[in-house]
């Protein structure tokens, strides 16, 4: 949503409020700014930027404003003026300064090959220069590949000149990362190192998945380009790029309920998740097609936030493993050809596979269960289905077919919040897939979840939970580390248990407690309600 000013940031944000539905950033495009200059406030469209900053965070949500490369060529503008000073400016092989065009008219690019520039640009975003922002402001680097409107094929000329000597043609793909990395330098020093920066950006290179997240850029609001997020986001996937996303309900065009409501639904499992349009689109905030799709778009949206746990832990786990959340079939299942050409569904970790409904007017969804001898669960239903099978799934409007794989253990948050920060204390429900030897692991990954203290004070907990001869264990994988929450386990459900127990009995340190648990005969499911070991504890959890 391209949103222009306080009013109708406001109007948004009390939109979410009354139809309850979670939220964690909202975003300013480039019409947040005084004429296109970055780095500035159009003060008519938001006064007091910081109380502005400040009202958001009440609900820990955070803001997130745009900054591009291109500098507004205006000598009034202190940016322009200060860089056209220091010569900070790409130049022609004449050795004049380039002038091109782009959002703000007559512009001027940096060159951040200049370790000079790149660290000038990074002091850019420190409270003191970069005025009414605060910590609680983020960013997204966009138009850097660089876009330029009357650029040969809309970039840079091949013969501009960088530092160095190195013409465009050589090291063009590098332009925009050098942007979102000098952008991640910035806000590292103005924590002093203590809070994660957050950076989108449309332009990178490899390595760029240590600092930034990566969107697919300017789609439109189509069934095909519904479909093709898929591939695209595998083929980042592959190439080390976790956090990746397409912007829900395409960018350009207006999407009807029916494509918006599906984009919503599969795009909840895919790793950034951002509605994002063009400023001359129809408002299309969740709530403006109907009680129904306001129902369904807050249920996916709902859905994703239960599986935030799992994503975090995901993407620690590519942190130390560089393995990306979002992956192809055959990531996991290397011996089953037929996963090899899939490109209408992936998988989540090892743990879910997801089919998304991307044709309008379909009932049914063939779907193949991969791997000889698993067993996936439905997440809705609990209904069973053998690996190595294709199935005909009949499908509806209200979800889209996700499957969890018998073997593997997937920590959810069931409650509902209005941001994923006000949950960081919430109880965790441990859903508990088992295989066709009644067994199953997963892991759990928890911190503060916006500090480096994780790594400098090693504050985190990092647990493993395996189930196996009707006993369910919690351990931790990380010792040294330390982590206080009051956190707790609040429910176990076991899918594929056989029978209904006489007894539960769990054991944490000296402590015993015999919680209550029900059967489902039907889809063979037990539920352990309020167990109620903290997260960071050790305990077994045994069934007789």
């Amino acid at each position: 949503i391209n949103i222009h000013n306080r009013t109708y940031l406001f109007s948004v944000l009390n939109g979410f409020e009354h139809h309850r539905i979670p939220l964690d950033v909202i975003w300013l495009d480039i019409e947040h700014t005084n004429g296109k200059r970055y780095f500035t406030w159009d003060i008519s469209k938001f006064p007091n930027p910081e109380k502005l900053q400040n009202d958001i965070a009440t609900y820990r949500r955070k803001l997130i404003t745009i900054s591009d490369p291109h500098i507004k060529k205006d000598d009034g503008y202190q940016i322009y003026a200060e860089a056209k000073a220091l010569g900070y400016f790409v130049k022609t092989k004449d050795g004049q300064v380039y002038e091109g065009s782009c959002w703000p008219g007559s512009s001027m690019w940096l060159d951040f090959f200049n370790p000079d520039i790149f660290q000038w640009y990074s002091q850019r975003y420190l409270l003191e220069n970069y005025k009414g922002s605060t910590e609680n402001l983020f960013l997204w680097n966009d138009m850097n590949e660089p876009s330029v409107f009357n650029g040969p094929e809309i970039t840079f000329p091949k013969d501009i000149v960088h530092y160095g000597g190195w013409e465009d043609r050589e090291v063009h793909n590098l332009y925009g990362m050098l942007q979102h990395m000098s952008t991640f330098q910035g806000l590292i020093n103005r924590s002093n190192g203590h809070i994660r920066p957050f950076i989108l950006t449309r332009s990178f290179f490899a390595g760029s998945q240590r600092t930034a997240a990566v969107w697919t850029g300017d789609n439109s609001a189509q069934w095909s380009h519904l479909k093709i997020t898929i591939p695209m986001l595998l083929s980042l996937s592959v190439t080390g790029f976790g956090f990746i996303g397409a912007d829900v309900g395409g960018y350009f065009y207006n999407p009807d309920a029916k494509l918006l409501v599906r984009w919503y639904q599969t795009a909840a499992y895919q790793p950034f998740y951002r509605e994002h349009a063009h400023i001359d689109t129809s408002r299309r905030e969740p709530w403006l097609f109907g009680d129904d799709n306001t129902r369904l778009i807050r249920q996916a949206i709902e859905q994703r936030y239960t599986y935030l746990p799992y994503w975090y832990t995901l993407f620690y786990k590519q942190e130390r493993q560089g393995i990306p959340p979002m992956l192809p079939l055959w990531a996991n299942f290397p011996k089953d050809k037929n996963t090899f050409k899939t490109e209408d569904s992936f998988m989540v970790g090892n743990g879910l596979l997801v089919y998304p409904v991307t044709e309008a007017d379909i009932n049914q969804i063939s779907v193949y269960f991969p791997g000889e001898n698993t067993v996936w669960y439905d997440i809705r239903t609990y209904t069973q289905y053998n690996g190595s099978e294709t199935v005909l799934i009949n499908v509806d409007i209200e979800s889209i077919p996700v499957y969890q794989l018998g073997g593997v253990i997937i920590p959810r948050r069931l409650r509902k919040r209005r941001s994923s920060m006000l949950a960081l204390q919430d109880p965790i429900t441990l859903v508990v897939a088992l295989d066709r030897n009644y067994e199953a692991k997963g892991e759990l990954y928890m911190d503060d979840g916006y500090t480096y203290n994780y790594r400098g004070k090693r504050q985190l907990t990092y647990r493993r939970f395996t189930f196996k001869n009707n006993e369910l264990r919690s351990k931790s994988l990380d010792t040294s580390a330390k982590f206080e929450t009051a956190a707790w386990i609040e429910r176990i459900i076991i899918h594929g248990y056989p029978e209904n127990p006489n007894r539960v009995i769990i054991h944490s340190g000296d402590k015993q407690a015999t919680p209550l648990h029900s059967y489902q005969e039907a889809s063979h499911t037990l539920i352990i309600r309020r167990p109620g070991p903290l997260v960071t504890s050790d305990w077994t959890l045994s069934i007789s």
